[in-house]
């Protein structure tokens, strides 16, 4: 089974694995992060939705959040719980995002990295379609090493799916074009912060 297929087969029961710790933590990660009233978002590997409330209250009704993903049940699932005027939702790969150059002040993606087949491709088209000096964030509500031993006890589509080590994450986002690239990589919690060049 291809990784589009497995995410679709997983978009029916997908809310039901996370649970109210891993979404609070979540909300106190975006909230952190400050995000500017008005500021256009793009949320990276939306799946179905679970940032979409927290940044479209972080934009307000001046912003807009483009929630993007490659698995359309995935979407339609996020599109059937957050229909607001400030919420756009976009099927794509992250690897040829079909927008233009300079688009957002921010770009987040969550729990998503570890799933790019060609990381060094999709951290390059996020970085094309941020607006120069803005930001990137790469996230998860857990460690790398819970993520990576999550991801081979899964196996399957997954199995091979893991989020690279600091080195490599360092080496990849400064060759797509970031600098100032910090890492946090703590029990409950893994954030990558990098600004475009």
């Amino acid at each position: 089974m291809d990784l589009r297929a497995y995410f679709n087969e997983q978009a029916a029961h997908w809310d039901s694995l996370l649970t109210g710790e891993v979404i609070s933590r979540l909300k106190e990660l975006i909230g952190g992060l400050a995000i500017e009233r008005g500021a256009k978002v793009l949320d990276v590997g939306t799946g179905t939705g679970v940032l979409i409330p927290f940044l479209a209250e972080a934009v307000g009704s001046s912003g807009t959040v483009v929630a993007l993903d490659f698995a359309p049940e995935m979407l339609a699932a996020a599109r059937k719980k957050y229909s607001r005027p400030n919420v756009q939702f976009l099927e794509a790969d992250v690897t040829a995002i079909p927008l233009s150059a300079e688009t957002f002040d921010e770009v987040i993606c969550n729990s998503a990295f570890p799933h790019f087949a060609d990381q060094l491709r999709a951290a390059g088209e996020m970085c094309r379609v941020l607006k120069a000096g803005r930001r990137i964030v790469v996230c998860h509500p857990h460690s790398r090493e819970y993520i990576n031993n999550l991801h081979q006890s899964l196996g399957g589509a997954v199995g091979g799916d893991l989020l690279p080590d600091e080195e490599t994450m360092r080496t990849i986002f400064s060759r797509a074009g970031f600098r100032d690239i910090t890492i946090e990589d703590v029990p409950g919690r893994y954030l990558l912060v990098a600004w475009k060049g």
